[in-house]
């Protein structure tokens, strides 16, 4: 979880594409068809790879079944996107580190 964390911290604001990714958000502000296209094209299929991580995890026993994975996807991602997007800021390792270990656990009982 921690590795997917980075990677979308990574994404946002080190490659070619978080910047047309961020550019597309900005403009979708504006434009509710593109709002609609960039949700139906993008963010749907990343909330699928955003998942994944908790389900494996949830299905190995490694965080508990009645976990609302939905819910911890928004509590690690959600913050990672406000500070790029909103602050402008970088999110560092440390941070997604954090974020990842606070959620996880209050759901592993630690």
């Amino acid at each position: 979880m921690r590795a997917h964390a980075r990677e979308i911290a990574r994404f946002l604001t080190e490659s070619h594409a978080g910047a047309v990714f961020r550019a597309l958000t900005a403009q979708a502000q504006h434009d509710p068809a593109l709002a609609a296209r960039l949700r139906f094209e993008h963010l749907s299929r990343q909330r699928g790879y955003d998942r994944l991580p908790f389900e494996r995890a949830v299905a190995r026993g490694a965080l508990d079944p009645g976990l609302d994975v939905d819910l911890a996807v928004e509590q690690i991602v959600g913050p990672i996107y406000y500070r790029v997007l909103v602050t402008g800021q970088s999110p560092s390792a440390e941070f997604t580190d954090t974020l990842v270990d606070v959620v996880i656990s209050q759901h592993t009982g630690d």
